[in-house]
């Protein structure tokens, strides 16, 4: 999940964006781990659309690296280049926080699934190879599974800039015909083997709505006026979808749902920030520079804090308000150890690997 390139701090709403995504994410999988630790559910759940934060990563990140690499679809000299940014945003800190959810699991039995796992499933865990998302979940870590399409789109795009022009959007348009074929139901591939399924998975196609958005920004000059009404709109449908889904009105696909006002949300705040000075809270951008940390690692803090309240004061889970309230603490915890993780990690672990792989 791409941060924004230096040259394109200006957009700093889509940090803060970002950083909101994350903590919806963190706010659903509070109710989530509720249910698993205690049998009750956190704050009515109200915050069930919270699981929409990955489908704006996934817009985001098609934006990104769209709008940053669209000169270099094509030019071969360039693919190594790009897999070796992509390798040090996304595996370094990925390796270390699953090598110490497998440590712990090991050594203090806090995991007793992950001694059931062959070692090809510790590798394509680390690799971050598609599996059953309840392997993940279990045994590894449960938001991997969004960190593989990312991986995947990431190859996507390199296919893009590794052969011809005409023979790349050929391959990349039967792929995307045949994931829209996946998502419209012109064909089925429920039954089909994983890793088909995976390639055409419907999630795919919010990464073409973020190629899409970077197309058309680059493509059109909007106004100030147009980036802040794509915007408002982008908002009221997200927020339209998010009672839908929580209040179960109809049936409706995420992509849909979420993936198209995402697109105009994105859209919008890049036009708004082209031609106006919006000034954003540095905390607000720093969460969203921190967002990929607070990702990785706010499931193993509310996890761990959960089972820390249950031990040592039971009943005080079964009192609705108190669990509620204290809920929200948790979830401050967690994207604070999110960032901590972040400022004292992830980003020295960067500044450690780019030399490195630069000279590889």
């Amino acid at each position: 999940m791409s941060n924004i390139s230096a040259k394109r701090k200006k957009f700093n709403l889509l940090q803060v964006f970002r950083g909101l995504a994350a903590v919806l994410i963190i706010l659903v999988h509070c109710d989530l781990i509720y249910n698993q630790n205690y049998n009750q559910d956190f704050w009515f759940k109200i915050f069930n659309f919270g699981g929409s934060g990955v489908d704006f990563f996934f817009v985001l990140s098609g934006f990104l690296i769209f709008y940053l690499h669209q000169k270099d679809i094509g030019n071969k000299d360039k693919v190594f280049s790009f897999l070796r940014k992509r390798i040090t945003r996304i595996y370094p800190i990925y390796w270390v926080v699953l090598t110490l959810k497998i440590s712990a699991s090991w050594i203090l039995s806090y995991n007793s699934d992950v001694s059931q796992r062959s070692s090809l499933e510790i590798i394509q865990a680390f690799l971050l190879f598609p599996q059953d998302r309840t392997i993940l979940s279990s045994s590894f870590l449960g938001v991997s599974w969004t960190l593989s399409f990312e991986v995947f789109f990431y190859i996507i795009f390199g296919i893009l800039m590794a052969i011809s022009t005409r023979w790349s959007f050929l391959i990349i348009a039967a792929w995307i015909l045949g994931t829209l074929a996946n998502f419209t139901g012109l064909i089925d591939l429920s039954q089909s083997d994983l890793l088909i399924q995976f390639v055409f998975n419907e999630h795919n196609l919010e990464f073409v709505l973020g190629c899409l958005a970077a197309f058309t920004v680059s493509k059109y000059k909007g106004s100030g006026n147009q980036g802040m009404a794509l915007l408002c709109v982008g908002i009221f449908l997200y927020t339209l979808s998010a009672i839908n889904m929580n209040y179960k009105i109809v049936e409706i696909s995420r992509i849909i749902g979420y993936g198209i006002p995402s697109l105009l949300m994105v859209i919008g705040s890049t036009y708004l920030e082209t031609y106006k000075n919006i000034k954003v809270p540095n905390v607000l951008t720093y969460i969203g520079d921190a967002s990929y940390s607070i990702y990785l690692m706010h499931g193993f803090a509310i996890n761990n804090i959960t089972k820390l309240i249950f031990k040592f004061s039971p009943e005080s889970t079964q009192n609705i308000f108190f669990i509620n309230f204290t809920g929200i603490f948790i979830a401050l915890i967690a994207l604070a150890f999110g960032c901590l993780i972040y400022t004292c990690i992830e980003k020295p672990l960067i500044y450690i690997v780019k030399p490195k792989l630069a000279k590889a």
